[in-house]
């Protein structure tokens, strides 16, 4: 099996990008509507979408990167023409403020770093218990600890992750977590689902698995609890039961207190780790790939000026070898 991999690194020096330090794009196997291949990505917008396994739309927030506040140009891959009237720039002002209000209440009195959201449709049936979010690596990670040390971070990630598989020591690493463990989820019909522009919606997020489950439920107020139904979707065995459904919607959002994308440090048991040096210049990616196959669902790398820093440091190295 090929190891799809992160992509290409951005082709536009760092001082160009929106959300310097950090540069968010889609994966090749994405196809966004209105960028080209590899363009930034902004934050706190939505970003409409496809591929083989998957159509809907998906917004990021990253609690130290504001949301983007205008446009990129045409030399950034931006493909929508502009609107230079008035009442276009009115609009985009107050749209703008109007991200910048919501981004900011969404983290006030949070320890989450981000928030990743998607919405849409599957293309065919799946069994949960096929899907895995996470991403395989190419290239082994660099400074990992063996032993009794990363038998207890594994512990930990584990506890914060219920049904996560973490392979992180050997020379394709992978880290994956069962897709019935996202923070929140929902199932509606089409036409049905929450309407995310709302930021009193997407600030709150409520899980609603009633389409799901069906009408017997396997425990009580599963349908409405986001904790009884990681516990419950986390285990392969649970999860084989139930498939995605192409006439249902499908929101999933994702949250996480212990990594930070403006800094590329992971916090997590009292430490901080620099994941430009564990990551071997590969960047991370909010990912849902089919388990067997890679076949991507949604992926969306976010890359750091200190990651190409690496790339450029490693192929050094190689060169002298």
């Amino acid at each position: 099996m090929v190891i799809k991999g992160g992509g290409p690194p951005p082709s536009t020096d760092p001082s160009e990008w929106p959300h310097r330090p950090a540069y968010f794009c889609a994966h090749p196997d994405v196809h966004t509507k209105d960028y080209e291949a590899g363009a930034p990505l902004p934050l706190g917008d939505f970003i409409e979408f496809e591929t083989d396994l998957f159509v809907g739309k998906m917004i990021c927030r990253m609690k130290p990167l504001p949301p983007t506040t205008s446009p990129p140009d045409d030399s950034s891959g931006h493909t929508r023409p502009a609107d230079n009237s008035n009442k276009s720039e009115e609009s985009s002002s107050s749209s703008s403020s109007s991200s910048h209000e919501s981004h900011k209440e969404y983290f006030h009195g949070k320890k989450r770093h981000y928030q990743f959201v998607v919405q849409g449709h599957f293309r065919k049936s799946i069994p949960l218990s096929d899907i895995a979010m996470g991403d395989f690596y190419e290239k082994p990670f660099l400074g990992i600890p063996k032993g009794a040390i990363m038998r207890m971070y594994q512990r930990f990630m584990e506890t914060i992750s219920p049904g996560l598989i973490m392979d992180m020591t050997s020379d394709n690493p992978k880290i994956l977590a069962a897709f019935g463990s996202a923070q929140t989820m929902r199932v509606d019909l089409i036409g049905e689902e929450p309407d995310l522009t709302q930021k009193s919606i997407l600030n709150d997020l409520q899980d609603n698995t009633k389409l799901l489950f069906g009408e017997k439920p396997p425990k009580k107020g599963i349908e409405t609890s986001s904790s009884k139904r990681r516990s419950y979707l986390s285990k392969p065995k649970n999860a084989s039961k139930y498939s995605t459904n192409p006439e249902h919607v499908y929101t999933i959002e994702l949250y996480d207190h212990t990594m930070c994308f403006g800094s590329y440090y992971q916090h997590a048991m009292g430490t901080k780790v620099d994941m430009t040096k564990t990551m071997n210049a590969q960047p991370l990616a909010f990912a849902i790939f089919h388990k067997h196959d890679q076949a991507v669902i949604c992926k969306f790398p976010v890359w750091h000026e200190r990651l190409l820093e690496e790339m450029k440091a490693t192929g050094k190295e190689e060169e002298k070898q």
